[in-house]
C-alpha cells in the first residue's frame, strides 16, 4: 500500500492508496468483459433473467475494478474527530465523521503477508464515560509497520503540539 501523510496546523491528512499487481487488474478486467458479452447476449435474445444476472454482476466486478484498480482511503484526524472517505477514481463519497471522546488510541489487526512484508488494518479507538474503548474507524485498506509507525508519529506530533514547550520546564513546589 502506498500512504501519504499531509500535516496542516490542526489536522493529519492521510491517504492510503491500494496497490493491486497487474495479474488482478486484468483479471478483473476480463470478467468486466464477460459479464457485458452476458448482457449484450440477454438484450439480443430477450432473456430477462439472463439480463438480470449479467446487470449484477456487471455491477459487482464494475466496483471491485474501481475498488482494487483506483480505490483511495482518505482519513483527515485531529484532536476533536476522524474524517473518512472512500475514493473509487471517477466517485467519491461523502466524507463522515467519527467525534473523539477522551482519548484516540490506535492498534493492528494482521491483514495479510505479501512479498516478505505483514499488512495491517489500523483500528482506531476512543474511550467513553465509562473508559471503556470504542472502536470509531477501521481502515479498509492495509499499512506495512513501517508506514504504521510514521503514522503513530504524527499522531503524537498532532497532539503534543497543542502543548506548551516550556510546559516541562515549570519549577515545582513541594510543600
Amino acid at each position: 500500500m502506498k500512504v501519504e501523510l499531509k500535516k496542516d496546523y490542526v489536522n493529519l491528512h492521510v491517504l492510503i492508496e491500494a496497490e493491486t499487481s497487474n495479474v488482478v487488474k486484468g483479471i478483473l478486467i476480463f470478467f468486466n468483459i464477460c459479464t457485458l458479452a452476458i448482457v449484450l447476449l440477454s438484450l439480443v435474445d430477450w432473456l430477462l433473467a439472463l439480463f438480470v444476472i449479467g446487470i449484477l454482476l456487471m455491477a459487482l466486478f464494475g466496483w471491485l475494478t474501481l475498488w482494487y484498480g483506483f480505490g483511495k482511503e482518505k482519513l483527515i484526524i485531529n484532536t476533536k474527530s476522524i474524517s473518512y472517505q472512500y475514493m473509487y477514481g471517477l466517485y467519491t463519497t461523502q466524507p463522515e465523521a467519527q467525534p473523539i471522546k477522551r482519548a484516540l488510541n490506535i492498534s493492528l489487526a494482521p491483514s495479510r503477508e505479501r512479498n516478505g512484508l505483514e499488512y495491517f488494518n489500523v483500528i482506531f479507538e476512543t474511550y467513553n464515560k465509562h473508559n471503556v474503548p470504542e472502536e470509531i474507524y477501521r481502515t479498509s485498506l492495509a499499512i506495512t509497520r513501517a508506514e504504521f509507525a510514521v503514522l503513530k508519529q504524527s499522531l503524537r506530533a498532532l497532539y503534543f503540539e497543542k502543548v506548551d514547550p516550556e510546559y516541562h520546564r515549570q519549577p515545582y513546589i513541594l510543600n
